[in-house]
């Protein structure tokens, strides 16, 4: 019988999804936080994220679908390296509405300056702010293309900016997006963009793309807003671009290091907005059940012998294509 491992909250319904999905199966239910080796070691189905450090030593293991979109920390693993090795799914897909509204949320309060009238009302202030701007009319980058960033470029598309993308695969631009660029065209790109935002996972190209010599490029009314990985951007030198009027401001769900460190000077930069990695958590309604219906899908797809969606290249840590 077919051993199968869920750290994922399955309950009621959906549990009879699953069930019904996996009848032959002996299902154990679990969380992230109280699985332990025992049962992952015999587990030959995963579904859900567990501690990489229990995985290793498993020649049961088979499948093994993650409920977050991230899975650099998963293929990395030699587990996941090896002849043979078990299938690896992320949760891409699921989480790119969510995160792509945080977007541009994000944009819209600091272009209409609402943090500082949220400061004012506080104190009681009826005081105006500088004269807000708009988004119609200007010019967004989106660096990575995936679920998040074409999630995030239909809707800045929507509020009428002109839209450019940075993505890994050269393909022929979507309706919503002006010109697709590869990484290398960064440089070229910046000087005219009002609003920058990076959805990318980790990878040696990533490594602060976003630094002294890239933030000294931009406009001095941008827009910096990233929710991908904290390691893409230099937190450094943003806090001193933002302190010195480089950029006009940033949004940052993601940070290096992670948490940001309490007397880390962008908490005290005025036009940042910083919040604790919670742009897309799984337990929201919408990527939840995406998340939830993925694994049952692939579940099915697994007995059956079908292909697995969203099987994570082990060698780049994306989603193949």
């Amino acid at each position: 019988m077919i051993k199968v491992l869920t750290t994922l909250e399955f309950e009621g319904a959906i549990k009879e999804q699953l069930e019904a999905a996996a009848k032959d199966c002996s299902i154990t239910y679990t969380t992230q936080d109280a699985v332990t080796y025992d049962m992952v070691k015999e587990a030959e189905v995963i579904l859900g994220n567990v501690p990489t450090g229990l995985l290793h030593d498993l020649p049961k293991l088979r499948f093994l679908q993650l409920d977050s979109a991230g899975a650099d920390n998963y293929a990395k693993l030699p587990i996941f390296q090896q002849e043979n090795a078990p299938v690896l799914a992320n949760a891409s897909g699921c989480y790119g509405v969510t995160i792509a509204e945080f977007m541009v949320g994000a944009i819209l309060m600091l272009l209409r300056r609402l943090h500082h009238y949220r400061d004012n009302m506080h104190q009681h202030l009826w005081e105006r702010e500088e004269l807000p701007d708009v988004i119609s009319g200007k010019k967004a980058l989106i660096i990575g293309m995936g679920d998040i960033g074409e999630n995030f470029a239909k809707r800045m598309n929507a509020f009428g900016a002109e839209v450019y993308a940075i993505r890994r695969t050269q393909t022929a631009a979507p309706e919503y997006v002006k010109e697709l660029h590869p990484l290398e065209d960064l440089s070229s790109l910046l000087p005219e963009m009002d609003f920058v935002g990076l959805s990318l996972p980790q990878s040696p190209q990533t490594m602060k793309i976003i630094n002294k010599e890239t933030l000294a490029l931009m406009k001095p009314t941008a827009i910096l807003v990233n929710v991908g990985r904290g390691t893409a951007v230099d937190c450094d030198a943003l806090a001193e671009a933002l302190n010195h009027g480089v950029i006009k401001a940033a949004a940052l769900d993601v940070t290096d290091p992670e948490p940001l460190p309490a007397d880390h000077p962008l908490w005290d930069c005025e036009n940042a907005l910083i919040t604790p990695h919670s742009s897309g958590l799984k337990r929201q309604a919408d990527p939840f059940k995406k998340i939830i219906a993925r694994s049952i899908r692939n579940m099915e797809n697994y007995l059956n012998g079908a292909p697995i969606e969203s099987t994570v290249d082990v060698k780049t840590g994306y989603r193949k294509l």
